[in-house]
């Protein structure tokens, strides 16, 4: 496994677990072996470090805007933790699609969010059409997971997170392609519907408030 984002993944989890008290359940849901897809919502800059805590038995590739690569120390820092820029106005970014589809084809997790972006809001937004197309063209498992509260600690446009708040992520049961892929209309985008749905429909666990025992 790569040392950096080994290290990533170890400083993740120490934050998830200590600093705000986060809970992942479900982890016997994710493939021991083979290529897989994750799929989860998307809330807070929080989300693609605590996802990787949560796979952390298994290497996961990123896909990310390219905006994000700026000089020095970011783009630095993300081509060394496994995330693969992608030119979100060039709706055909080849050279992305392509290494996206390479990983796959050699074992590895992929995470894509399937809205695209942030939740201003902490509300679902609107599926794209990339992850159904990656999808329906790798025909390997989509795994979604529901995300919950990193947007009270690190809302979109704020520096600093909230330290009183809590989070929790839910890995659900794998997505085949028999199941997702079944849309003869609008194919890729009724695949990535279909997959936010499948996202929305995991239920909040119930969980003790923090700090009662």
């Amino acid at each position: 496994m790569n040392p950096y984002y080994l290290a990533t993944i170890l400083f993740s989890d120490l934050c998830l677990k200590e600093l705000f008290n986060g809970k992942i359940y479900g982890q016997e849901n994710i493939p021991r072996s083979g290529p897989f897809i994750v799929a989860p919502n998307h809330l807070s800059h929080l989300d693609p470090p605590f996802i990787s805590a949560a796979f952390q038995k298994r290497e996961l590739m990123f896909l990310g805007r390219k905006t994000l690569f700026k000089p020095g120390f970011w783009n630095w820092l993300l081509s060394h933790i496994n995330v693969i820029p992608v030119d979100k106005e060039n709706a055909a970014d080849i050279s992305a699609i392509r290494k996206a589809l390479t990983l796959l084809k050699n074992g590895f997790g992929l995470v894509i969010f399937p809205e695209g972006t942030r939740s201003p809001d902490g509300n679902f937004g609107v599926a794209q059409a990339g992850i159904g197309f990656l999808a329906c063209k790798s025909q390997v498992p989509v795994i979604p997971v529901r995300i919950f509260g990193t947007y009270k600690i690190l809302r979109k446009y704020t520096t600093f997170p909230d330290i009183r708040q809590s989070a929790s992520i839910v890995i659900g049961n794998p997505l085949l392609p028999e199941e997702y892929d079944r849309f003869r209309e609008e194919r890729y985008l009724s695949t990535a519907d279909y997959i936010l749905e499948r996202i929305k429909q995991i239920p909040e666990p119930h969980r003790k408030a923090r700090g009662i025992f």
